[in-house]
């Protein structure tokens, strides 16, 4: 009953709801497993998960995406920048809480994830929520945002991360999955490799291919793989004065 009202009380979605109660449930089964039998029974066990239908993923386009990254390059002193560029040029899992941006930030040092010689982002087993390593490609505009914001001088969660990802993505009404789907969706549409873009992203071609081919056009891929630091400031300026 105490599990079942900690997360019902909770202002989540249906899909953290479900991961949340996930977490909890191989909580209590590593505590119920010999020999530890801490518990007799697992409480999460009785209580139903949601059921989610997969419709169509929710993406920005590209004019979206670049106000968003000229946003947060004005907000706070650019201190959101490798957060938001790693989730949307790099599909890094995007929770705060619990994602690979989270367990990837609770590194010793985040930046050594960064291969910038051989142009990669290497994801570890204890960070990917597959539990299996994967490796992404770091396209060149991705490359001019993590120089002008190294992970050394811009932490992936600062101090108030979580006020500061929370104003930003009022600010543009972004989903929990929102970057992570226009990546995938912008990938398929420049690249047009299902196999590279399912190894990227962690996820199946089957997956990519029912719900990701052809949601955008070549242009507009074109567009956003070009988003680079300095585009765009002066129009959000007064946006972001106006939130002050």
């Amino acid at each position: 009953m105490d599990i079942q009202h900690f997360l019902g009380s909770r202002d989540i979605g249906k899909k953290r709801f479900n991961n949340l109660r996930g977490d909890l449930h191989a909580f209590f089964a590593f505590c119920q497993a010999a020999p530890r039998g801490w518990t007799i029974e697992n409480p999460v066990k009785p209580i139903p998960k949601f059921k989610i239908s997969r419709g169509m993923p929710e993406i920005i386009g590209a004019d979206t995406a670049a106000k968003l990254m000229a946003y947060v390059e004005g907000y706070q002193g650019g201190k959101m920048v490798p957060y938001f560029a790693l989730c949307l040029f790099a599909v890094i899992r995007p929770s705060f809480q619990c994602g690979e941006i989270r367990k990837m930030a609770d590194l010793p040092d985040p930046s050594k994830c960064i291969d910038q010689t051989l142009g990669v982002i290497r994801i570890s087993p204890n960070v990917a929520k597959t539990k299996s390593v994967r490796q992404v490609t770091i396209q060149p505009n991705l490359t001019e945002w993590l120089v002008r914001y190294p992970l050394k001088k811009y932490p992936l969660i600062p101090p108030n991360a979580q006020a500061m990802i929370s104003t930003v993505r009022k600010q543009f009404a972004l989903g929990d999955d929102v970057l992570r789907h226009s990546f995938i969706s912008m990938h398929v549409a420049k690249f047009k490799s299902l196999a590279e873009v399912a190894l990227e992203a962690g996820n199946s071609e089957t997956m990519v291919r029912r719900h990701y081919l052809n949601l955008v056009g070549v242009a507009e891929a074109e567009r956003f793989w070009s988003i680079k630091p300095g585009m765009n400031v002066g129009a959000v300026t007064e946006l972001i004065a106006k939130q002050a």
